[in-house]
This record gives structure tokens, C-alpha cells and sequence, in this order.
């Protein structure tokens, strides 16, 4: 897979608490490395690799997704050592009751530092990243940048929806606040998964909540 071979080569990789070994994970497409946005080289290496499959693939903008960052295996598929970064003293009421459930161990090394002080930041680094390749696929023109996983900031370079929600009356009217707080947090372009992501949608349903989301900022179906 040469994103890959290009990768490894360049040393781009959120790597294991040794520094050096590219931490392995799981997710949609099977085992899985992690692209380290807080190195400049890997900056470097997926702006290229956008302009290559912009040549193969003309699009017009990014959505980028799971990027919390996401994992389907707990930390690593080495497993994550025992000790105070990944089993800190204090671990809030969170999934599994274990600070890197769906996600990679605390003890993974970034440019920025461990994965315990960088981890809420992580979409935000890609996000930074993702605003240099469209600088680079798209020079002197306005394009389009979406990220699931936000910070302090991020408005400035990119919009945002609130995730997989559900084909639910509940869910229609739950997306208004949503969309609003995060006009307060900064990222004016906002929108939810129209018609719900999961689950069944109606005709009744799916018929109301496209008209409420005619006037969403990001309006899109994604049933």
C-alpha cells in the first residue's frame, strides 16, 4: 500500500512508549497505523499524498473522520504497559472504565509529547495538517474542510457535524442546541447527519428534518 510504504519511510507515525515502533491498531480497513500530525514530516507526507490521489481523483474538498483518535482495539494490539499515563490514579466514569478505550495508549509519543498531554488536540493537529494540503491541491482557491474531532480553534480552518446520531424525532431536536453551543464555541459551520446516521428514518421524519436543515450551515443527508 504505498500511502503506507511513503509513510513508514518518512517516519510519520504516532509511535509505541519506546518512541520508535509504530503503534499498531485496528480500524475499518483492519490493522492500522496512526499518522503523527504534530511532526512536520508527516504534515509534509499527507499533503503529498492528497495532491496524489487528487490526481487520480479529482475532489473538492476533505471530511476528515475518526480522528479523536479512533481505535477498535483497547491502545494497541501489543497492549498498553501498566502504568500512571495509561492507569493514572483518577479515571473519570469514561467507556470501560479505562483511559484508552477506542483509542490508542496514553504512553504514545507524538512530536508534541505523549499521548496523555496531546490526545484532545489530535483531530486538531490533523486539521492544521489537512488545511496545508488543501493549500497545496487547491493553491489560490477556496475549498472545503469538515472534522468530526475539534479543539479551540479549529473554526478558523474548518466546519464540523456532531458525529453518528440516530433516525429519532429526539435526535431532530437535539441537534438544534448542538448546532447553536457550537456557534458559541467558534466553529459557526455546523450541521448534523440529516435524517439520522443510524437506524431507520421515516418518510414523516426524514421529510421535517430536511426542511429544519435547510437551514443548518452544513446541510447534508447522510442516512
Amino acid at each position: 500500500y504505498g500511502s503506507y510504504v511513503r509513510g513508514s519511510d518518512r517516519k510519520v507515525w504516532v509511535n509505541e512508549s519506546d518512541g520508535t515502533t509504530a503503534l499498531l491498531g485496528e480500524v475499518w480497513p483492519g490493522e492500522t497505523v496512526f499518522p503523527d500530525y504534530t511532526n512536520p514530516e508527516c504534515v509534509s507526507w499527507w499533503a503529498d499524498e492528497c495532491k496524489l490521489f487528487h490526481d487520480n481523483v479529482p475532489y473538492d474538498g476533505l471530511w476528515i473522520d475518526m480522528n479523536e483518535v479512533s481505535n477498535f482495539v483497547q491502545g494497541s494490539k501489543s497492549g498498553c504497559a501498566p502504568n500512571e499515563l495509561n492507569y493514572p490514579p483518577y479515571t473519570p466514569h469514561i467507556l470501560d472504565r479505562v483511559m484508552f478505550s477506542k483509542t490508542v495508549c496514553l504512553d504514545a509519543v507524538q512530536q508534541w509529547g505523549k499521548q496523555y498531554d496531546v490526545h484532545n488536540i489530535y483531530g486538531y493537529s490533523m486539521i492544521l495538517a489537512s488545511q496545508k494540503a488543501i493549500e497545496k491541491v487547491f493553491p489560490g482557491k477556496r475549498s472545503f474542510l469538515i472534522s468530526r474531532s475539534t479543539f479551540v480553534g479549529s473554526g478558523k480552518y474548518a466546519g464540523h457535524w456532531l458525529g453518528d446520531n440516530a433516525a429519532t424525532w429526539d435526535q431532530l431536536r437535539w441537534a438544534i442546541p448542538g448546532l447553536l453551543e457550537f456557534n458559541l464555541f467558534g466553529i459557526p459551520y455546523i450541521g448534523a447527519d440529516i435524517c439520522g446516521f443510524g437506524e431507520n428514518t421515516t418518510e414523516e421524519l426524514c421529510r421535517r428534518w430536511m426542511q429544519v436543515g435547510a437551514f443548518y450551515p452544513f446541510s447534508r443527508n447522510h442516512n
